[in-house]
């Protein structure tokens, strides 16, 4: 029987570059354990000393079948653990706006390609998860919206650090000149994420028409999911006033990197 690879060393086998980030992520999502899974994101870290050796090549693209979904409260527990990777990831874009370099600029892409790609599987896990089932417990359903909103709002402070304090601080030390010629067309994966992102919302949408929520008393008759409550972004007032935000955002990074 071979040995089972530990947390620990998938984790320091994915920190190296990011072809081995993106290999590693792909066996631990083959492997369907969900609790695995869940602990490899949550313990997941990329040293602000390891560069990006990509640009503005395609995001790495990480596959997932109905069979590696887990049921509502395991698939809370993977994105709870996604969270924690790409909240530690923040706080190192935090330090390179604090610490702008040319070299840190390599660290910032590679960290940008990582979330980029991560948010984008996170998506992909709620669309099956969604489609696991007709009927959904209110619960149930309360997890999905958290998912999302999770996955949209950690995004945006993404770009809100990236295109704000550290693409100020980097352009004053450096020049503009400079900092194109390193970031290329970056801006470009950017806006392909972004374009991903709005039609996960669309997809969202149409499924929660389809779905059906069982309230917690059987006294009440099914229903069908409501769009709005709690201020997530599931209403079209706060979709839109968000999604305006991100679009300036990514405007504002192209006109200043390309």
């Amino acid at each position: 029987m071979s040995k089972t690879v530990t947390i620990a060393s998938l984790n320091r086998a994915a920190a190296r570059s990011e072809a081995e980030f993106t290999t590693t992520v792909q066996e631990v999502i083959d492997e369907a354990d969900h609790e695995r899974t869940a602990e490899f994101f949550d313990k997941m870290n990329i040293p602000r000393s390891v560069p990006g050796e990509l640009t503005n090549e395609p995001l790495p693209v990480f596959n997932v079948g109905t069979e590696g979904i887990g049921d509502y409260e395991q698939e809370r527990a993977i994105g709870d653990g996604i969270q924690k990777f790409l909240d530690r990831h923040e706080r190192k874009i935090k330090w390179h706006a604090g610490h702008p370099s040319l070299e840190g600029c390599d660290n910032v892409v590679f960290i940008m390609r990582t979330a980029s790609a991560v948010t984008l599987h996170r998506f992909e896990r709620l669309q099956l998860l969604l489609r696991s089932k007709d009927e959904v417990s209110a619960v149930e359903w309360s997890i999905s919206r958290e998912l999302m909103n999770r996955a949209y709002l950690s995004y945006r402070n993404f770009l809100d650090l990236m295109i704000g304090p550290w693409l100020e601080a980097i352009v004053t030390t450096l020049g503009r000149e400079a900092v194109t010629e390193r970031l290329g067309s970056f801006y470009e994966l950017i806006d392909e994420t972004l374009r991903s992102m709005e039609q996960h919302r669309k997809r969202i949408e149409e499924r929660r028409l389809e779905l059906t929520v069982i309230p917690l008393h059987d006294t009440y008759p099914p229903v069908k999911p409501p769009n709005y409550f709690g201020g997530d972004l599931m209403g079209v007032g706060p979709w839109s006033q968000f999604w305006h935000q991100v679009q300036v955002r990514a405007q504002h990074f192209r006109e200043h990197s390309a």
